[in-house]
């Protein structure tokens, strides 16, 4: 069985693509790459084929560069990967007729008005929320989206977003909950009501609300009086209004922050005795976030925000607290509230392990994935 696997820019350290990998790693068969360009991971694959163009239209715009690459690698399923757009990328020529799979991350749209107020224009452009092929997708109709996938040669999507799920449901192409996330860790975070740790990782976006986190955890210590918040960001260009938030935050020795690469983020999670993901919007990253799994896979209860890519794998008052966005105080009393009772606390770490080996394991991904292909392939026969 060949696969080629066609994304606008591929990372394995990335939501999408490591959701790649992890399906290229348990799915047999030979797996291609076609991309704009490759971050890292070209490894994973037996071939890489970076034709170029720009993210959002480069399906289209490399239209000859992809008909060329399909033509020379004779692939049994080309699988898409990206948002509802790639709805159109499948009708480009060298694509329409393609024996295709789509996997649709999300349907992000542009955050209402009153949420506006939560960062500013400058944090929501440099990050995932405020981009133009968001605003395109908030203007994507469902039922164009549905149009284009029933008159291209799609068999099946797939999707790991709720929104997206239902927005597609009615379409005469069958739609699938893609679950993935992590996978199970022996490492097992611990109960420790003396110094207990609070963790945030992932980027050093304004946008996940690593400012709220720092504007709460005053008021946690007033509470818990020795806790303390160790925040592990990937350097962006938002990086120094982080760290200038930590600064003026009056927090001293109670905040640690490491910039640099993180070996084993497991154990850093499985060290720490809750994770904190405060996100402002429904789409900070593609749905489910991921530093949000891998803390459930190690048994570390999650404080987050009621938002789409949070939603994806937790569920307010089972495997997670969920709070509103942008409100500091309510996130405090939530850190609070699991700091301070071990019951709660051990409730929410057996809940989080039970939802990755049961619901959002890449296990499951893969299995879902190769039976696509596999019906993929059935149809094609059966077309011949």
């Amino acid at each position: 069985m060949k696969i080629v696997h066609v994304i606008s820019e591929f990372s394995a350290h990335e939501a999408m693509g490591r959701t790649i990998a992890e399906v290229v790693a348990r799915v047999p068969g030979e797996h291609v790459l076609v991309t704009v360009r490759v971050h890292d991971g070209a490894d994973r694959f037996a071939r890489v084929h970076e034709v170029g163009g720009s993210l959002a239209l480069f399906a289209l715009q490399k239209s000859g560069a992809i008909a060329e690459v399909l033509e020379a690698e004779q692939p049994d399923v080309v699988h898409l990967h990206g948002g509802a757009l790639t709805a159109a990328w499948a009708l480009s020529p060298a694509l329409r007729s393609a024996p295709m799979v789509h996997t649709v991350y999300g349907w992000p749209r542009l955050p209402r008005l009153r949420q506006w107020r939560l960062a500013t224009v400058g944090q929501m452009r440099r990050s995932n929320v405020l981009r133009a092929r968001v605003a395109v997708t908030s203007l994507l109709r469902p039922r164009l989206a549905r149009l284009m996938l029933r008159i291209s040669n799609t068999s099946s999507v797939l999707t790991p977003d709720g929104d997206a799920l239902q927005r597609l449901s009615s379409s005469r192409v069958p739609v699938r909950r893609l679950p993935s996330g992590a996978a199970l860790d022996p490492r097992r975070a611990e109960w420790r009501d003396e110094a207990p740790v609070v963790v945030f990782a992932g980027r050093a976006e304004m946008v996940r609300g690593v400012d709220v986190l720092l504007r709460a955890f005053p008021v946690v210590r007033s509470e818990v009086p020795g806790a303390r918040l160790r925040l592990l960001l990937i350097p962006t260009a938002d990086l120094p209004d982080v760290l200038a938030a930590v600064d003026a935050s009056g927090l001293g020795d109670a905040v640690e922050v490491v910039t640099d690469p993180v070996a084993d983020l497991a154990a850093e999670l499985a060290a720490a005795q809750l994770g904190v993901w405060p996100f402002k919007f429904d789409y900070t990253t593609s749905p489910p976030a991921m530093a949000v799994a891998e803390a459930m896979a190690v048994g570390l209860p999650v404080v987050s925000t009621d938002v789409t890519c949070v939603r994806a794998i937790a569920q307010d008052g089972d495997n997670a607290v969920l709070v509103a966005p942008g409100d500091h105080r309510r996130l405090a009393g939530a850190i609070v509230q699991v700091l301070s009772d071990e019951f709660r606390w051990t409730g929410l770490a057996d809940a989080g392990r039970r939802t990755v080996q049961f619901d959002a394991s890449w296990e499951a991904a893969a299995s879902v994935t190769g039976d696509s292909y596999r019906e993929r392939i059935a149809v094609t026969k059966e077309r011949s």
